[in-house]
């Protein structure tokens, strides 16, 4: 019994020895555990003073509100009207004084809460941030203070890693030596990006709201305040619903740090923010976008001298026309309509005959895409690329009014046929053009050489890649809308080359010239006779072919229809001796339309523009040749007024309108009653003729 006693009194000994050791284990885990929490807190609660002890001071004779920023743009338009800003300097530099107590607040609740009483670096909001993260798993705090967000904007990028974050640190204990809290809120809120290329709260008042942030309602700041992180995200153009919900949250935050009452955060909410519609202003930015990206290319010498500051740049902007082509756009492209047909973008190009670009629609809505459907959509041209068949065909010594059958077409398998597989048996090159015969373009194509097609081109400026093939005649390998009509600009010009420009000088903010634009003795690149052919059977389309639905009665114009296999794109391009303009519809997607030719709701579109553009303007003849033998052309389509049959007429005259404007459908009624294409050229009145050549591929 001693002995079983003696056993369990040392195994007792034991037990109690490996609990005591064992302890001590634990103990010194959990002084490292602790030792690893408690330093880097205590050397972050530390890190404020330490900084604000080693930081040097900030060179205060350098002006923050222009340091490191975007290259300021400040355009004029042809007349020397500013139109448009473009980075920082989009609204006034505020003092606080001059914003309502409320909009600094918003920012202060949702920003940095603590911002009057840490010094840059606030160790409880990191802390905060940290544990808010680790809540959810994935990052959604940053802790960043104003301070430092000041910082970032002011010195350094927004770059996440761990050398940066010390970096900004070290640069919000520099701006906390230097300046006080006033000025480091007041930089920030004038330094601030919050979408729509707009820097700073009254930058962001006038694109959201239309007025200074001095005017600025609660709601209004509120709704700023939530644009901090993700300006393109959390714009109210894309959401107002969820905006206005997003800038309650604030209003219950600005409760909570008592910078409002109750009362007023209800207020608030009754009437919500609401954003200006500025879709007229917006639709410039298709063409301010372009501006600006030539502008710094010439203004940088191509990139030989570095830009800093304000520019000042003068460009060939007309905003009548650029306003007319925005209006037509989106009352077309929106309307009942083009809906039905399938349609959904536009892209609208007018110039003047040496190239300078008067307005530019990429798109129906900028806020919604800003894609520049002008300059950077390549689509298939259709046959709005036929000229330059006939270009290549006159200059190599056809005439316009010599022959050729249509007759079936055999390339390697592929046979064309015409649009509705219409036949026109034996008709002129001209009228060839002018109804778009599809079999007659192919055969000259081949006639003359694809490789003098892709030649003459080139030759007019179309720069995209050209496949030298059979089908190129109708128009299957893609371009812009800019350069094709800026090719047509050659047209109008008579011959001479036209290179597209938007800007013509180019200003520092202390009045230096940095660009002018020099007027170059212009290159003739079509002969002056071939040219007057080609400018007499693109006249022809509009007088009496596929393109009669741009015609613009008191004044002569000439242009192409172009129309794409299964209607993915339709055009019509044309011009007067004063203005070029290009239209383009379609889909993004290149989704077919239903039935959407070029002489339909291209030739419309192009018309609504014209007419504003020619308003005022004498009407010019065009510089062409006459018919060969005037009274010798096919009596069907001098005596119609419309060079139309019957038929045709109805075709057209029964196409949607895709609610093309009042004065478009008083066009319609005055066509009814004109006396005729006849007595338009000559003079006299002419009976409606019973037949006529129906239009080819539109």
């Amino acid at each position: 019994m001693g002995q079983i006693w003696e056993g369990f009194l040392r195994g007792a000994d034991a037990f109690g020895g490996w609990i005591i050791a064992r302890k001590n284990r634990l103990l010194k885990i959990a002084v490292w555990v602790v030792g690893i929490v408690t330093i880097p807190l205590l050397g972050l609660f530390l890190l404020p003073t330490i900084l604000a002890v080693v930081a040097p001071p900030l060179d205060l004779k350098q002006d923050l509100y222009a340091l490191n920023r975007p290259v300021a743009f400040t355009f004029l338009d042809a007349h020397g009207k500013v139109v448009g800003r473009r980075g920082a300097a989009v609204g006034d530099r505020l003092t606080l004084e001059e914003m309502p107590a409320y909009l600094p607040a918003a920012f202060i609740a949702m920003e940095d809460r603590r911002f009057y009483s840490h010094h840059g670096v606030d160790p409880r909001g990191i802390v905060r941030a940290m544990m808010a993260n680790l809540r959810a798993r994935h990052t959604v705090a940053g802790g960043s203070t104003i301070t430092e967000q000041t910082a970032k904007i002011l010195f350094t990028n927004q770059e996440r890693t761990f050398t940066r974050r010390i970096k900004t640190e070290m640069d919000a204990a520099v701006l906390e030596k230097s300046l006080s809290k006033k000025q480091i809120l007041e930089l920030y809120l004038n330094r601030i990006y919050l979408g729509s290329a707009a820097y700073g709260v009254d930058g962001a008042a006038r694109v959201y709201f239309g007025k200074s942030a001095r005017e600025l309602s609660l709601g209004e700041a509120a709704m700023l305040a939530t644009l901090t992180r993700a300006p393109s995200v959390f714009s109210p153009r894309r959401d107002l619903a969820a905006a206005q919900e997003r800038a309650g949250v604030v209003l219950a935050t600005m409760v909570e740090t008592g910078a409002i009452t109750q009362a007023q955060a209800d207020e608030a909410k009754a009437h919500p923010a609401v954003v200006v519609d500025r879709a007229s202003v917006d639709a410039r930015n298709y063409y301010l976008d372009a501006a600006r990206e030539e502008a710094l290319k010439l203004a940088s010498n191509n990139g030989e001298r570095q830009l800093s500051g304000d520019l000042i740049v003068h460009t060939t902007l007309e905003p009548k026309l650029q306003e007319a082509a925005r209006r037509t756009a989106r009352e077309v492209i929106e309307g009942k309509a083009a809906k039905k047909a399938n349609v959904h973008e536009a892209a609208i190009v007018t110039m003047k005959p040496d190239g300078a670009v008067v307005a530019m629609i990429g798109g129906v809505d900028y806020a919604e895409s800003t894609f520049n459907r002008a300059i950077q959509a390549h689509r298939q041209p259709g046959s709005a690329f036929k000229p330059f068949v006939y270009l290549a065909a006159l200059e190599s010594g056809l005439s316009p009014w010599e022959t050729r059958d249509d007759q079936p077409v055999y390339i390697d398998g592929w046979a064309p046929t015409n649009f509705g597989g219409r036949a026109y048996g034996t008709i002129t090159l001209a009228n060839a053009m002018a109804h778009s015969v599809n079999t007659i373009a192919v055969q000259v194509a081949q006639e003359v050489g694809v490789d003098q097609v892709v030649e003459a081109a080139k030759r007019c400026g179309i720069a995209s890649k050209l496949a030298p093939n059979a089908s190129i005649a109708l128009g299957t390998s893609e371009v812009t809308p800019l350069e094709l009509t800026s090719a047509y600009a050659v047209f109008a010009s008579g011959g001479l080359k036209v290179r597209p420009y938007m800007v013509t000088q180019v200003n520092g903010a202390d009045g230096r010239i940095l660009y002018q634009r020099q007027n170059r003795e212009p290159e003739r690149v079509i002969a002056e006779h071939v040219m007057k052919d080609l400018t007499a059977m693109l006249f022809g389309v509009v007088s009496h072919g596929t393109g009669f639905s741009a015609n613009l009665y008191d004044r002569e114009a000439g242009g192409k229809t172009g129309t794409t296999q299964d209607y993915h794109d339709a055009w019509f391009v044309g011009f007067t001796t004063d203005y070029v303009t290009g239209v383009w519809v379609g889909n993004d997607d290149s989704s077919p339309m239903k039935g959407v030719t070029g002489g339909t709701i291209p030739a419309q579109m192009w018309k609504s523009v014209m007419k504003v553009a020619e308003a005022g303007l004498p009407p010019k003849g065009l510089d062409r040749s006459p018919p060969e033998d005037a009274l010798g052309l096919d009596q069907s389509l001098l005596s119609s007024g419309t060079g139309l049959s019957a038929d045709d007429e109805a075709a057209i005259n029964n196409t949607p309108q895709i609610d093309a404007p009042q004065d478009q459908r008083q066009d319609k009624a005055k066509r009814k009653t004109t006396g005729g294409f006849f007595n338009w050229l000559f003079g006299g009145d002419e009976e409606k003729p019973k037949t006529a050549p129906p239009p080819g591929d539109n």
